[in-house]
């Protein structure tokens, strides 16, 4: 399942994905059309996600490398009810940045508004 985050829960559910450092592992692919898809890092140890409101900028820490995306347009999470597969950051410039763990992260379902409203829709049959 794919779900858009609004940007006001962007803050609060990255800060979250971040407390799984050093318990997982990243690979960050990027895909511009001028020159294709191009992984940054395979496999490397996941050292924290921030995104910084004020400054328009979010930062993936995995092994030495520090991958920022600077005003971003969108964030999107995929994932397999609270189980986030990866994540997509849609840059100001239409780039795409994919963010994949491995072993995939748990996320509470309070923090992901599209699976509570899934729950809720399940539970009203």
């Amino acid at each position: 399942m794919q779900t858009l985050l609004q940007r006001q829960d962007w803050k609060n559910i990255l800060d979250h994905i971040s407390r799984a450092q050093d318990t997982h592992k990243v690979t960050i692919e990027i895909m511009r059309e001028d020159f294709g898809a191009q992984k940054e890092v395979e496999n490397v140890a996941f050292r924290g996600l921030s995104y910084d409101p004020k400054g328009g900028t979010i930062a993936i820490r995995a092994g030495a490398v520090e991958h920022m995306i600077r005003h971003p347009a969108g964030v999107e999470i995929a994932h397999a009810g609270t189980d986030v597969i990866c994540l997509e950051v849609v840059g100001a410039d239409k780039s795409r940045h994919l963010i994949s763990f491995l072993p995939p992260l748990h996320l509470p379902d309070l923090l992901l508004p599209a699976y509570r409203w899934e729950k809720r829709k399940a539970g009203a049959r």
